[in-house]
């Protein structure tokens, strides 16, 4: 055991006998943690060594291709005309994008024309501002970027705005934050500022166009985004592949949360790519790879690899084995082991192989015991039985931590927990092993999330994703989301039985919707019902500023814009009913 393991051990002991004391273990007192934070944690070697992958520059791929590396979490490429440029994918931040525009410009001063999307991910489209010199630019994507652009706004936004935020280290610094896995860090933070331009130009399956001379082709991809698409220079056989390709494991399954990725497409949408034989392959994640030969291997063992987790995971699963059993199972072999664009610095294997299995079954491992589980209570207070009583149960967690089995005392502490034994000696456990698991972690992701709930419980916060956004993007959201959200947001403790009708209608767009609170749920329809107890008229873009927290809903309130039929005070009561948790 290392002198700093020993070190914790002794306090954590301390923090027992003191616990003890005051009766704190068993009856589970509030009190703060007295653990250090994890700002003093080492980078492994391989994800050190990994940092290399993005040191900032401008790189010539070929005559008149050129990507900006190390800039953000992203990379942003630049094709030169014969009287213009094109700017694939935009960085996540207009600073970030006016940092590597400033950078091309030391190498043409040409108009920039347009601007393609490979996807509609934050960190490729919320820059575009940054680049565009007039709102004209055309702008290319495939056809289903704007609905995936206007998904920003939906009922999950919430938990993936904590969930990002853990997973990118947004709350982390120095090696604990040593890179992002496909880039240096994801730059979106309470000083930056995100907008963005909608696709003027797009397509369903497939579009050839000369931009400024150049001859270039896009082609729909499917993979790590359904809207992806692949960018195809036929002259200079370059390939740019978007989110599809990059020198990490492929992200199959995003622990931020995701629905299904359909990986057997995304292996397909790769074969599309390797039928080209390109000569320069450019990602928009990590450096670009040079040379036939070597982006067809490159490209072949990256596809093989992700039908290999398909294909034996359905194996498995068809011959009945739980998701736990089949991520012991399926292992890349050797060959795909040995392929630098396949080592686990953003997707893992295991994580695939369940994402896999719930594509293909849903929640349901199989196993009957898992079709009605004991609450998590019940669980909790039988393995304490086991254990011989609470006490016995944080002395195993102890035991566990001081024999640097990190991953099982981590598991301890969620029954101590659950049973409200959230003594400071536990919440030290509990910090002190995910720092551990942190520490060890080579996958950015992972390493992250374990440093972020680490640090939140160290210092008392919940982590979130601060994505500041200026009121023109916000006035682009759709009005369908923000009501969607409002359902799954209703508190139904607080709202008891009360029954409800309240419209809605914005006359700027010619747009009414209608909400009927019934005990229990909801209703959202796009149109107004008769007989409402509450009317409310305004403008479009005023209902969004307050729902995307750009206007304080008190000012817009008292700025004369909102007409009201019905009572204020009911209408103000019913929206903190269905405030989100953001806003809480």
């Amino acid at each position: 055991m290392s002198s700093a393991v020993k070190c914790v051990s002794q306090r954590i002991r301390v923090l027992m006998v003191f616990a003890l004391l005051l009766s704190l273990v068993i009856t589970g007192c509030d009190a703060p943690s007295s653990s250090q934070s994890t700002g003093d944690v080492r980078a492994p070697r391989d994800l050190a060594e990994h940092t290399k992958e993005f040191t900032k520059e401008v790189i010539k791929v070929t005559d008149g291709v050129w990507v900006a590396v190390g800039y953000g979490l992203a990379n942003s490429i630049m094709l030169e005309g014969d009287d213009g440029l094109v700017i694939i994918d935009t960085m996540e931040t207009i600073e970030e994008a006016e940092a590597v525009k400033q950078a091309f410009r030391q190498i043409s001063q040409k108009p920039i024309v347009a601007i393609i999307y490979t996807h509609n991910h934050a960190d490729h489209i919320f820059g575009a501002k940054g680049f565009a010199e007039s709102e004209d630019v055309d702008v290319y994507a495939h056809e289903t970027t704007s609905y995936y652009i206007d998904r920003v706004v939906n009922v999950i936004r919430p938990i993936i705005r904590v969930r990002s935020a853990r997973m990118f280290g947004s709350h982390l610094e120095g090696e604990a934050l040593e890179n992002a896995g496909i880039g240096p860090h994801l730059g979106i933070g309470p000083g930056s500022t995100l907008d963005v331009l909608r696709p003027t130009k797009t397509f369903s399956s497939s579009m050839a166009v000369t931009i400024a001379g150049i001859d270039v082709e896009l082609v729909h991809a499917p993979g790590e985004t359904n809207d992806q698409l692949f960018v195809w220079l036929p002259k200079q056989k370059v390939l740019m592949p978007g989110d599809n390709v990059y020198k990490a494991f492929p992200n199959l399954y995003t622990i931020r949360g995701t629905s299904y990725r359909d990986v057997i497409a995304w292996a397909k949408s790769i074969d599309k790519m390797r039928k080209l034989r390109p000569a320069f392959l450019v990602p928009s994640h990590t450096r670009p790879v040079i040379g036939e030969a070597l982006i067809d291997r490159t490209l072949t063992d990256y596809r093989d690899a992700i039908q290999f987790v398909h294909d034996q995971t359905v194996y498995w699963m068809n011959r009945g084995l739980t998701p736990d059993e089949i991520v012991e199972k399926v292992k890349l072999p050797e060959h795909l082991l040995a392929s630098p664009f396949l080592d686990e610095f953003y997707g893992q294997v295991n994580w695939s192989v369940r994402s896999v299995f719930s594509g293909y079954l849903g929640w349901f491992d199989g196993n009957p015991s898992s079709l009605n589980p004991l609450p998590p209570v019940q669980k909790a207070r039988h393995m304490a039985e086991l254990a011989g009583g609470e006490k016995g149960l944080y002395q195993q967690a102890l035991k566990a931590y001081e024999q640097q089995q990190y991953q099982w005392a981590l598991e301890l502490t969620d029954y101590l927990r659950v049973l409200a034994v959230q003594s400071v000696a536990v919440d030290s456990i509990r910090q002190q092993s995910l720092s551990a698991l942190g520490e060890a972690e080579s996958n950015p992701n992972a390493r992250h999330y374990y440093l972020t709930q680490a640090n939140e419980l160290a210092e008392g916060f919940e982590a979130g994703l601060t994505i500041p956004t200026k009121k023109s993007m916000v006035h682009g959201l759709p009005l369908d989301g923000i009501f969607q959200s409002m359902s799954v947001n209703l508190n139904i403790e607080a709202a008891g039985d009360l029954q409800r009708v309240i419209n809605f209608t914005f006359p700027d767009v010619d747009q009414q919707y209608s909400l009927s609170l019934r005990v229990g749920v909801l209703e959202v329809e796009p149109y107004l019902q008769p007989n409402a107890d509450i009317t409310v008229t305004l403008p479009s873009t005023l209902w969004k500023e307050m729902a995307a927290k750009t206007t304080n809903p008190l000012v817009a309130f008292a700025s004369g814009e909102i007409d009201i039929e019905g009572s204020k005070l009911d209408l103000i009561k019913f929206l903190g009913l269905v405030a989100s948790p953001d806003s809480e």
